[in-house]
């Protein structure tokens, strides 16, 4: 195949005539067409530019009258190039390519990202988790909550036994109980992480003494599992663990905080839900205490929280409210996993 053209010698913008032969992968450039052929050399491409410029060694190019050809193209491409180039020419095999690709990285890019974070948690320092559970909650405090009506005595009869219950399920050191009345979030409890854990008025007036306690071990165990971390690391993404390789505590303390708030809106997984739910029984049995007092309260929380709203047992499961029942799975699931009895 012969391609005509102007060629260029180094650093000059004068062109002359001239033809390049591409043969079985090879190239030869003729710069006197009209002659015997005894100025042809075989050249080697350094790049193609366009559809039309050709460079090769020494900086010399050739500019091509017409399209070069393809194959002459993909001469100077790496394989990546010339599979980007491959997949730019629309059909439907290649989108069906195309697709798999994007579905294939995607996935790995996912688990990759889960396999990371999981290390992250494992690696991230105690105290910093504390901190940032003290910064979060100091942020939240004036716009959720208002000052507890729970009477001190109360109040300091459940702080004892939780961090009774703390110490039987070897949490250490136990998180501080604190009590607010709640702005609009209902009958709630809450574990910062790394603690404190929050327990509205509205949920202390719903429920006896042995269902609160149930509720500060469901709460102690997304701590000690370290979940509302987790959901923070999420949350914070990419920018953040690049904080935590490159230093910038304060910082990271400070976006991770500002996370929490996030994910008490996002909710806590069902797996997350599930796990708490299962360690909690634990350790209500690990300090003396009756397990099925969790699906009790659960039960007691679910009527208690749909006759306030006057909503059917369908529309008070479905709705996204914040209150401790509004996190997956479905109350019905969490009563029977706990050992309860559903109407």
């Amino acid at each position: 195949m012969r391609i005509t053209g102007e060629y260029f010698e180094p650093r000059s913008s004068r062109g002359q005539p001239a033809e390049l032969e591409f043969s079985s992968g090879k190239l030869w450039l003729d710069p006197d067409p009209g002659g015997d052929g005894s100025k042809t050399v075989q050249v080697t491409i350094t790049k193609v530019q366009g559809r039309n410029d050709i460079y090769f060694t020494s900086g010399r190019y050739f500019h091509a009258h017409d399209d070069l050809p393809a194959g002459l193209r993909r001469m100077a491409q790496s394989r990546l190039e010339n599979a980007i180039s491959w997949l730019t020419v629309f059909s439907p095999m290649r989108m069906l390519v195309l697709f798999l690709i994007i579905v294939t990285t995607l996935a790995g890019f996912r688990l990759a990202f889960a396999s990371f974070t999981e290390l992250t948690i494992a690696t991230f320092p105690r105290d910093w988790e504390t901190e940032i559970g003290s910064t979060a909650f100091e942020r939240f405090e004036p716009l959720a909550f208002r000052h507890s009506q729970i009477s001190r005595s109360y109040k300091d009869s459940l702080i004892d036994e939780g961090a009774k219950m703390a110490e039987a399920a070897g949490i250490k050191p136990a998180p501080d109980i604190l009590f607010r009345k709640a702005k609009f979030m209902g009958a709630n409890a809450l574990a910062f992480p790394g603690g404190p854990v929050v327990l509205t008025d509205q949920l202390i007036f719903a429920l006896t003494r042995q269902e609160v306690l149930a509720v500060i071990a469901h709460e102690l165990a997304h701590i000690e599992l370290r979940h509302s971390l987790h959901q923070v690391i999420k949350v914070a993404g990419v920018s953040t663990l690049a904080l935590i390789v490159f230093g910038a505590e304060d910082i990271i303390i400070e976006n991770l905080a500002a996370g929490v708030i996030t994910t008490w809106y996002l909710g806590n997984s069902r797996d997350f839900e599930r796990e708490a739910d299962q360690r909690a029984i634990e350790i209500l049995e690990a300090s003396g205490h009756d397990p099925a007092t969790l699906a009790k309260a659960l039960k007691t929380l679910y009527e208690v929280i749909c006759d306030q709203q006057q909503l059917s047992t369908e529309a008070c499961e479905a709705q996204g409210s914040h209150h401790w029942l509004s996190t997956h799975p479905g109350f019905r699931e969490r009563i029977i996993a706990a050992g309860g009895e559903v109407d």
